[in-house]
């Protein structure tokens, strides 16, 4: 598949760079991805789209050092994965809409733990980036801070700064619908 990026770059020695980017960053942002979407081929559409767009932008962004570029090709992943992850949640509403006219009444704990999942992470998602990159790579990609530090360029006190916040928000969000703790 990194041919076919390659492919849309001119300069060797910027296919060169482009290569280093991929083999160094395709795993970290396919687990990324997959933290998020929970499926392979969505998160492989997500790192694709990402490294699509890199290539497409490639002149803009060669320029980066290799962490601003790790920080670029994460938020683009995140914003891809965020991507497919409405879509397929729009189709899942219209099934829901067109589904049998059969409604199931008992609604078991496994599905109001989703149905709480499935908010928090939406509010993960309304968060400002800055906050919800750090709660994504805390809590669904399972990095330390030092680990979240090194891929946003941040230093590890700022990432326990806008971990604390980040949680403060969700905290009052989650209130503000009725959950506690």
């Amino acid at each position: 598949m990194i041919f076919i990026f390659m492919a849309m770059i001119d300069d060797p020695q910027d296919k060169q760079i482009y290569e280093q980017i991929y083999l160094g960053t395709r795993d970290f942002l396919y687990n990324y991805a997959y933290r998020i979407l929970r499926d392979e081929a969505s998160s492989e559409d997500a790192v694709h789209d990402a490294f699509l767009s890199l290539a497409r932008n490639f002149d803009r962004y060669k320029a980066l050092t290799p962490e601003q570029m790790r920080k670029l090709m994460t938020i683009t992943v995140r914003n891809a994965a965020f991507k497919i992850y409405n879509h397929r949640k729009r189709e899942n509403v219209t099934e829901e809409i067109y589904k049998d006219d059969e409604v199931i009444q008992d609604i078991s704990v496994d599905t109001e733990n989703k149905d709480i999942k499935r908010i928090l992470f939406d509010m993960v998602k309304s968060l400002d980036s800055k906050y919800s990159d750090v709660i994504m790579l805390k809590y669904y990609c399972d990095l330390s801070v030092n680990e979240i530090a090194e891929n946003l360029g941040l230093t590890p006190e700022n990432v326990k700064v806008r971990l604390h916040r980040a949680r403060a928000l969700l905290k009052s969000k989650l209130e503000g619908v009725g959950i506690n703790e």
